[in-house]
């Protein structure tokens, strides 16, 4: 069900993408930053009864390494088609694009857990047919060795979250950031989804 919904998406977006000027991204379809900023001014004030949730693509840059380029519009497209379509089914949510890896949720803190959830579910499902059987059957992008001899194994590209669903002690000006610098340190830890405190605010 998710899946199909989320190829009418991409069908419908690149249609539209024949005149750029409908869409505030043209790659994704989403509203972009400016859309992000002003909705932050609303949802803001309500951190408690709303939530907001930062979603990037994780391990997206091994992928492009091994994989090359020709599929990585494909990735972003499907995350943002699926992310959109999760979220829709929620009351007063919203979705948009930060940047090139990066999405912004916003929406009702009772759903943010079900949408985030599912759509990591649904993303992960379609990713694997990006992969060869041989690294999908050891969960790999690439392996390497550390100086020291160490084995690192990064994992297939997936959707990680920081979320925020309670009053945190920072700025609305700087909360995304906040949450961009969480989510940076966590990408590669195997940590899919974590949900901010106080102490995390630096």
């Amino acid at each position: 069900m998710g899946l199909t919904e989320a190829k009418k998406y991409i069908q419908h977006l690149h249609k539209k993408q024949d005149n750029p000027y409908l869409w505030p991204d043209y790659l994704t379809g989403l509203p972009d930053k400016s859309a992000i900023i002003k909705k932050m001014e609303s949802v803001y004030p309500k951190l408690g009864s709303h939530s907001i949730a930062y979603v990037r693509i994780a391990n997206i840059h091994p992928y492009l390494i091994k994989y090359g380029p020709d599929r990585h519009a494909e990735i972003i497209q499907w995350a943002a088609a699926i992310l959109h379509t999760t979220s829709k089914k929620c009351k007063d949510s919203f979705v948009g694009t930060l940047s090139t890896h990066d999405f912004i949720i916003t929406c009702r803190t009772k759903n943010v857990m079900q949408i985030v959830n599912e759509a990591r579910r649904i993303f992960n499902r379609k990713i694997e047919s990006f992969y060869t059987k041989k690294d999908l059957k050891k969960r790999t992008t690439l392996t390497f060795k550390k100086d020291g001899g160490e084995k690192v194994d990064i994992g297939l590209v997936t959707l990680i979250s920081v979320i925020a669903d309670s009053e945190l002690p920072t700025k609305r000006s700087h909360l995304i950031q906040d949450m961009g610098r969480i989510c940076q340190r966590i990408e590669g830890t195997g940590e899919d989804i974590i949900v901010m405190t106080d102490d995390m605010i630096f």
